[in-house]
């Protein structure tokens, strides 16, 4: 009876995981998309695929946020350009520090300059780049 028990147990606490993974190999898709939010103006001249930052007021946590994204940044060769706030390519985007500028005028993201915004901009840049070279 012991040894009947223990076995059950055993089999639903490994059984059920490898299943579960077995399961979503088989039927799961795993594909992300960035969703643009907004346009880049129409007069404005921008690169695609390129975080704009832009000369809004920083300070404390936000500077050494900043830095920690320009380094990144550099250390994998992405593009970003510093770009004046008074301009009106963002529309009302314009209040952001950070935008996110992809293929076809589009404008994939806005963030602020926060521990978990900038971790998030890593991430989405990476995926950008990544599903870009793939297609």
């Amino acid at each position: 009876m012991k040894n009947t028990l223990k076995f059950l147990i055993l089999t639903i606490v490994f059984g059920l995981p490898i299943s579960w993974y077995l399961f979503l190999q088989a039927f799961g898709q795993n594909q992300f998309q960035l969703s643009p939010v907004g346009m880049v103006g129409e007069t404005c001249d921008l690169a695609s695929g390129t975080l704009y930052i832009l000369d809004t007021l920083v300070s404390g946590d936000e500077k050494l946020q900043l830095q920690r994204l320009v380094v990144q940044f550099t250390d994998n060769e992405w593009p970003y350009h510093y770009y004046s706030s008074s301009e009106v390519c963002f529309g009302d985007y314009n209040k952001f520090p950070l935008i996110f500028v992809g293929d076809n005028r589009e404008i994939l993201g806005n963030y602020k300059l926060s521990i978990e915004e900038i971790d998030r901009i890593i991430v989405e840049f990476d995926l950008f780049n990544h599903l870009r070279d793939r297609l």
